[in-house]
């Protein structure tokens, strides 16, 4: 298959066995890898157009400054869908820098999938094989869909879940909300559905959605999008054709593994998120509300920590426990093919399995009955440690640079710096307040960190759908003492 044949001859001395390869596929693998560098190469591009419209004086409301360093900040933010500001966004810009923002992270929210997708449409060129192996792997297979259906539903499922939410939430404005111009809620509505769907994070109130926290219906939509947003668009796909009302199961369709395991993991994480911080914030940063109101809001700190980043209460005045959990859910993430970033839901649930069948001394890791291929498992591993591997790079590199300087003064010192790097790099926005406060070197380590953080993964990805390289020699097994 894919153009490899390997067949085993003769021992070698030393007890190697050596292997024979086929037709060779790296003409073909490099000329893939060309077209597939078109999309970070697509994203830098985006955000420095962002950078350049966003430093410009027409973008900025009157007697407002912005550095380039903070507009670049900026950009990479909005088009990484991670949300971290170092700037006011709703009293540094004007309407015009606000739809600069709404567009970088509309284009950065469809992910590296679409955008790849595009890129290759726009070049004229069709699809081969290698293309379609690749991008129906970034986002997990499901059965009988193509990635030119990826793409179209994809960007349906986009629009619908957006006009839904623009919809609900300018009902509500109008209806219970402050009493403004029909224009302004409009916008409001507009501005705030994108960017929750697309777990941008970012918006135009001075505060943040702490406006909004004494409305549970607009929270409530702000949740749904969010949660939508990071399920995985063809988690979304999948159970839009299944038709589970259906008594003949040939007429119901099928959900597939990961759409089970999405779904599965992410109301598990959702719960125990919003009960932890219930407990643990109970008297502390939800104590001013209602019971009604501190289970909407641990709700939705549970909800945003996946990656949208949105707060109602002050996340600085956290518990340090709760801060450590937080920082645990947006490294995992949402779903393979989301808006969401993190090392994704299956991978994690991929591992947990990998090391419980280690640990019933099994032979395959099953997941709903289905056996995982081990070159998943591997790659799971895999990502995992890159990520963590990331993590402290960027906490040594805040720790060297913030040491001393104001956000490391905070009162929770260093955990705050953990705190940022994680959210950087998962894309998920949250922050105990200490972003302004970073030095240009501090603000430099992040941007790199939102860019790997949301390019890096998806491309790994890719590059995993390769065919694997022949084994040439094959050495004597020895066994290692592990623990």
């Amino acid at each position: 298959m894919n153009g490899l044949v390997s067949n085993p001859v003769r021992p070698a001395a030393g007890g190697l066995t050596r292997f024979r390869s086929g037709r060779s596929l790296q003409p073909a693998l490099a000329r893939n890898e060309v077209r597939l560098r078109m999309i970070p190469l697509g994203f830098a591009g985006l955000i420095l157009v962002g950078t350049v419209l966003l430093a410009l004086p027409f973008t900025r409301n009157s007697g407002e400054s912005v550095s380039i360093l903070d507009a670049l900040f900026l950009s990479t933010s909005a088009t990484c869908v991670t949300g971290l500001t170092t700037v006011n966004v709703a009293e540094s810009f004007n309407r015009f820098g606000h739809i600069t923002l709404l567009v970088l992270f509309q284009v950065g929210g469809l992910g590296i999938m679409t955008a790849g997708t595009f890129f290759l449409l726009l070049t004229g060129n069709r699809l081969s094989l290698a293309h379609e192996t690749s991008i129906v792997g970034t986002f997990g297979k499901l059965r009988s869909a193509r990635p030119l259906d990826v793409l179209i539903y994809a960007c349906v499922f986009v629009l619908i879940a957006e006009f839904a939410g623009f919809v609900a939430m300018f009902s509500v404005l109008t209806q219970h909300g402050p009493e403004q111009a029909i224009e302004e809620s409009a916008w409001q509505a507009a501005f705030h559905a994108v960017s929750a769907f697309c777990n941008a994070g970012i918006s135009i109130f001075p505060e943040g959605l702490a406006r909004w926290k004494d409305q549970p219906l607009l929270l409530g939509v702000v949740n749904l999008l969010v949660i939508a947003g990071g399920i995985g668009l063809l988690t979304l796909v999948n159970l839009r054709f299944y038709y589970w009302w259906r008594r003949d199961t040939r007429r119901r369709g099928q959900l597939g593994v990961q759409t089970k395991v999405a779904v599965l993991l992410t109301v598990v994480l959702l719960l125990a998120g919003a009960v932890l911080t219930l407990l643990l914030e109970w008297n502390r940063t939800l104590a001013s509300g209602s019971w009604g109101e501190r289970l909407s809001w641990a709700f939705f700190h549970s909800a945003m920590t996946r990656s949208a980043g949105f707060s109602v209460v002050d996340t600085g005045q956290m518990h340090p426990a709760t801060l450590f959990i937080s920082m645990a859910l947006m490294f995992i993430g949402g779903a393979p093919g989301s808006m969401a970033g993190g090392i994704k839901i299956i991978t994690a649930a991929v591992l947990v399995m990998a090391a419980w069948t280690a640990l019933r001394r099994q032979q395959e890791v099953n997941l709903f009955r289905r056996r995982v291929p081990r070159d998943q498992t591997g790659a799971a591993v895999m990502l995992v440690l890159m990520a963590a591997g990331c993590l402290f790079v960027a906490m040594t590199l805040l720790f060297i640079t913030e040491n001393g300087r104001p956000a490391a003064q905070t009162e929770l010192h260093q955990l705050a710096l953990a705190f940022e790097a994680v959210s950087a790099f998962g894309t998920v926005g949250a922050s105990t307040g200490i972003t302004p406060l970073l030095t240009p070197a501090g603000k430099l380590i992040i941007i790199v960190f939102m860019f790997v953080g949301r390019v890096g993964p998806l491309m790994l990805a890719i590059h995993l759908c390769r065919p694997a390289s022949p084994w040439h020699a094959r050495h004597p097994a020895e066994s290692v003492s592990l623990g």
